[in-house]
């Protein structure tokens, strides 16, 4: 049957042992930051500072994007779009198809823009929150860009007296760029569909990330052909200005984000300085370098990592911080789950490896000072575990690891010592996951009778996707509010 074992009690330092069997000692080939402080002394181990808070405000970001919203669809006023509307038939068809594309364009490039995790916004919402909001920028893009190609093109072909097919065949024939206008809108099709969740899943994830960066190709086709072929555009240099200066804004600030942060990842010296073994197929990366000193990084925010050996330089993994970032060095815990991140728990000492980062938002800052509940699942323990420790005694944590086995517990001396000397416990729940669906530890009533003051708390929880959506349910049944529940995921 299931076990549950309990190290401490809220507010008590006192231990009792699993019945499931002994604890796994993890063997290092590195001493932890601390054991190498007691062994030199002489060397003082600083934390890294922590990053500054973004000073952008929801607000901020909602004025901008309403300005530029009413400047577009003012410049379409001014041209008549209203009364072009109001007139019905194909006047009516001819607006509908204008105002959607102008639609898809801001759209386009808002999903650009949100997905270049620019710092100013990535520090307040974390990129888990940026991607959500794209995917409803691109449903919005794919959507517009659908119905601005059918209602522009049945205009076109009922303006000349023949149908939607004859219309196609007659811009694509006599107009320019309405071959790259049909291109991009093939292209645009294309990874909306394989971005849906039910095809996405068959599909292997570089092939989809490949897929999915042809949408930076389809917003440049469709903006050639917005540029030639707007109405608006083609009429008044006014307009031209206004799409013209938000390309340059976009391109902009997409460049300093994504290749800036890949151009100071080169001018940043790290490597591997050891590797460890922490519990079943469960590693960590230990990472030093002069580039440390350059780094401001909290407990639990992740960084792409890059490795460079010969199968692994052509790709980035995202990977959390374990433990509190030092000028000792960074540790990032991985679990074996492919080719790929075993040979990065293979690589050598002095390995070169590029980071891009920090990002995310997953730190003790969010809980505020006040007492936190912290959920990990399998390998997710390691920006819990990094948050723990950036955690007080009068947060009292309550720390819950879902695993299969006690064997797969990973950095559990850490997180007995870490949770007695913050006045918390440690819960570990072992067994099979349909052991769990006869008794979940997550419902509702289970978590107020175990922890009372469930309802006061912060609530952070990284794990497997079931494993969050069971956490947050319970949570929120048990009284938590949804601002107070705090996890993100590194994918896009």
């Amino acid at each position: 049957m299931g076990a549950m074992s309990i190290i401490g009690a809220p507010r008590s330092a006192s231990t009792t042992r699993p019945t499931t069997g002994p604890a796994p000692r993890p063997t290092t080939t590195t001493p932890t930051p601390e054991a190498s402080d007691m062994r030199e002394p002489q060397r003082v181990i600083r934390r890294l500072p922590r990053p500054r808070p973004s000073r952008v405000l929801t607000t901020d970001l909602l004025a901008v994007g309403g300005f530029v919203v009413l400047v577009t669809l003012g410049l379409w006023l001014r041209h008549g779009g209203l009364g072009l509307l109001l007139s019905g038939g194909t006047d009516t068809l001819s607006a509908i198809g204008q105002v959607s594309g102008l639609i898809a364009a801001l759209a386009a490039f808002g999903g650009l823009l949100l997905t270049s995790r620019p710092r100013f916004m990535e520090r307040r919402y974390g990129q888990d929150q940026l991607v959500a909001l794209h995917r409803w920028f691109g449903i919005v893009t794919v959507v517009t860009v659908v119905i601005h190609a059918v209602t522009d093109t049945w205009a076109w072909g009922a303006t000349t007296g023949g149908t939607i097919i004859t219309g196609l065949v007659d811009l694509l024939a006599n107009e320019a760029w309405m071959v790259a206008a049909l291109v991009s809108t093939v292209l645009f099709v294309t990874v909306g569909l394989t971005s849906w969740r039910r095809i996405r899943q068959f599909i292997p994830y570089e092939t989809w990330y490949f897929v999915h960066l042809t949408g930076y190709l389809a917003v440049l086709l469709g903006f050639g052909h917005q540029l030639t072929l707007g109405t608006d555009i083609a009429t008044d240099r006014l307009a031209l200005w206004w799409w013209c200066g938000l390309a340059i804004v976009v391109t902009g600030v997409i460049v300093y984000s994504r290749i800036g942060d890949l151009l100071r990842s080169f001018t940043r010296s790290f490597f591997v300085s050891a590797i460890s073994r922490e519990a079943n197929g469960i590693g960590s990366i230990h990472v030093s370098g002069p580039g440390l000193a350059h780094l401001r990084v909290a407990g639990g925010q992740y960084f792409n990592m890059r490795a460079l050996t010969r199968h692994l330089w052509w790709q980035t993994h995202p990977f959390s911080v374990s433990a509190a970032p030092t000028t000792m060095g960074l540790r990032f815990t991985v679990k074996e789950l492919g080719e790929d991140s075993t040979r990065l728990l293979q690589m050598q000492p002095g390995t070169r490896l590029l980071l891009e980062g920090p990002y995310g938002v997953f730190t003790a800052d969010q809980a505020k000072g006040a007492p936190v509940v912290l959920v990990a699942g399998g390998v997710g323990i390691a920006p819990i575990r990094a948050v723990l420790e950036d955690c007080g005694p009068h947060q009292a944590p309550v720390v819950i690891v879902r695993v299969r086995d006690e064997d797969d517990v990973a950095h559990r001396i850490e997180l007995e010592r870490l949770v007695a000397s913050r006045n918390g416990s440690l819960h570990i729940l072992t067994g099979p996951r349909h052991w769990f669906t006869r008794h979940d530890p997550f419902a509702a009533s289970t978590l107020r009778a175990w922890i009372p003051d469930i309802a006061t708390r912060h609530v952070f929880v990284c794990g497997p996707a079931s494993l969050e959506s069971a956490v947050l349910t319970g949570m929120r049944k048990a009284g938590v509010p949804s601002a107070n529940i705090h996890h993100e995921r590194f994918g896009v």
